[in-house]
């Protein structure tokens, strides 16, 4: 019998052709095959939102040659990626394929010999729940695109400008962080502290600060000082306090906690995450003529690992760190809110091999991965093994101490038991001896100007965790989330932030007036949570799409924007953004440069020539 096997990826052709007999053939489709046309809506309202499917520019002759190449095989194995998007590309080659052989549908979330020959063995049959849910998807994005984007292009000017269900909404939360922060006003504060060392180290030291609020010149904080000093130069323990406690280990990766620590430690962004994960997951060369891949799929919201790995894992803390770093009992990790099967249909992402140590991997796979590659499969690595690890012990000691007649209060928190902090190379930390009634003497006392910050901006990793806490789109697209906001040039980055476009603020203005409803979270949320619905077989596709067009189309009618743009221009345009930190008198305004960027400008100028660019 001669087997067809159907991959997604070219990468894995050749891995997964190493673990197969001559009896199978392994041919990848290079992604998806067929989508909505390019340059039409490509769907029969009408006709219950019947999608009208096309193939991709260049893939005629790959669906062709694997059309071709089946009528030479009795049986046909489908083994896109277990995902939506998988499920959708096998169901278009299933369909193509027709009845000329044995189709079946075979998942698998590593590439590694054992797991491929298993899936083999266990057969199954496209999703069409899955199936219908990728498609819901698709037209509702597609229905969005196409009937709210032409009032952008009259509103705003301009045939490349789009809206999308989810970008909308992260383009409004952006916009708003950046009209926070313009309209922020400092307040300026000034704190007394005592600094005391109890060892030579440079961070064994604990900060005592006077138990009153803090002054608001810096008159009055260095009188109070003086005061103090006049009367003593030491602090006498009136009270000590000890609090024991712990810190759980985190649980392996989700795609979206992946983005995010990947960017925190890595500064890498989503997209590029996601690429290298790809790489990983696609697997390499380990020599010796083994080749599989390095990490289980990548898209994923599940935080679940299967016992045989978790027993794999403790093996390793074990031989690696010691039988103390081994949690007492196996842990075991669930989301907490479970959404529909699309939420926890896979393993978290984690090792094939927990055997296979970063250390190793970047030596046999020198030549065929990136260095990038092997940072990120060491974060994945070391997370995976946190997560079996003992919680880190702490404990926080407060002082209260008496000095010149004030109460002067000083805390800190010491590691007592790094537990699974080990990993991360965090050791004991020395704690101070001090008693009730001990004496310290301070050095430096020190008078501090604090000014309060306004809200920091968000990054890529911030941006993703809302997203992801608000229920709004899938991890799976963050990524290409954040890529079409920047494409369209509504926001761009800058040392890790996120700001708002001048374009991108028009965009938002506009849609908030107009579609407030169609882009306000809760209705998003709401729209995720009935496509994962359809993909649990709980609610029709055709249910959600007409009530999610009976709501687009009402606000379509109802929209003119000759009046909403009348209405946006009306508004100010030039918010105020607090007070100059130069004259400390005038006000920041705002202001358009000639060029690429826009810059605050005191409004005193020329009297004071503070200028800031953004």
């Amino acid at each position: 019998m001669s087997v067809l096997v159907l991959v997604e990826s070219p990468t894995k052709v050749k891995t997964i052709s190493s673990y197969l007999g001559k009896e199978y053939k392994v041919l990848a489709t290079f992604g998806h095959i067929l989508d909505l046309p390019p340059d039409r809506i490509g769907i029969k309202i009408e006709k219950d939102f019947e999608p009208e499917y096309v193939p991709l520019k260049g893939k005629k002759k790959i669906l062709s040659s694997i059309l071709k190449e089946a009528k030479f095989h009795s049986s046909i194995l489908i083994a896109t990626d277990p995902d939506r998007e998988g499920e959708f590309i096998g169901y278009i080659l299933a369909q193509k394929l027709g009845k000329k052989a044995k189709i079946s549908r075979i998942r698998f979330q590593e590439i590694q010999k054992d797991k491929i020959l298993q899936a083999i063995s266990e057969p199954d049959e496209i999703d069409l729940d899955l199936v219908d849910s990728q498609k819901a998807r698709r037209i509702l994005d597609r229905l969005i695109g196409y009937k709210v984007s032409p009032f952008l292009w009259r509103a705003v000017s301009g045939e490349g400008l789009s809206a999308g269900r989810v970008q909308s909404v992260a383009l409004k939360w952006i916009c708003e962080r950046e009209e926070e922060i313009r309209s922020f006003i400092p307040v300026t504060t000034w704190t007394v502290s005592a600094t005391v060392f109890y060892g030579p180290g440079e961070n064994e030291r604990i900060i005592f600060y006077p138990k009153k609020d803090p002054f608001t010149t810096q008159k009055e904080a260095s009188e109070f000082l003086d005061s103090i000093l006049r009367k003593t130069k030491v602090l006498q323990i009136t009270e000590k306090k000890e609090k024991l406690g712990e810190t759980l280990p985190p649980p392996p990766f989700t795609t979206a906690s992946l983005q995010q620590e990947a960017f925190r430690v890595l500064k890498f962004s989503a997209s590029k995450t996601m690429k290298l994960a790809q790489e990983l997951y696609e697997g390499t060369d380990l020599g010796k003529g083994k080749s599989q891949g390095l990490i289980t799929y990548m898209r994923t919201d599940s935080v679940r690992i299967g016992e045989d790995t978790i027993n794999s894992i403790r093996k390793k803390i074990s031989s690696k760190f010691g039988k103390e770093f081994v949690s007492d009992k196996s842990q075991t990790y669930r989301l907490k809110k479970t959404k529909g099967k699309s939420q926890d249909a896979h393993e978290a992402i984690r090792p094939v091999d927990v055997f296979l140590e970063p250390s190793f991997v970047f030596e046999v796979a020198d030549r065929n991965l990136s260095k990038d590659s092997k940072k990120l499969y060491e974060l994945i690595w070391k997370r995976a093994i946190a997560s079996q690890m003992k919680p880190e012990t702490w404990k926080r000691l407060e002082f209260v101490a008496n000095g010149g007649g004030e109460l002067w209060e000083g805390e800190k928190l010491f590691t007592i038991d790094p537990g699974y902090k080990k990993i991360y190379n965090v050791s004991t930390d020395i704690l101070p001896n001090w008693k009730k009634g001990e004496t310290l003497t301070p050095d430096p006392w020190e008078v501090q100007e604090k000014t309060t910050e306004p809200p920091p901006r968000y990054t890529e990793a911030s941006l993703v965790s809302k997203l992801e806490k608000e229920g709004i789109g899938r991890p799976s697209t963050f990524a290409s989330i954040l890529e079409t906001l920047y494409k369209r040039k509504y926001v761009y980055s800058e040392k890790g932030k996120l700001y708002s476009e001048t374009l991108g603020e028009k965009v938002n203005a506009f849609l908030q007036a107009a579609f407030a409803d169609l882009f306000r979270e809760k209705f998003t949320s709401e729209m995720e949570q009935k496509l994962d619905s359809i993909a649990s077989g709980e609610e029709s596709r055709s249910k959600v799409l007409s009530e999610f067009y009976s709501i687009l189309d009402s606000q379509l009618k109802k929209t003119n924007v000759t009046a909403i743009n009348k209405q946006l221009k009306e508004k100010p345009k030039t918010p105020k953004y607090g007070i100059c930190p130069v004259c400390k008198e005038g006000e920041r305004v705002r202001k358009k440069s000639s060029k690429k960027k826009e810059y605050y400008i005191c409004s005193r100028f020329p009297q004071c020539d503070y200028a800031e660019y953004i």
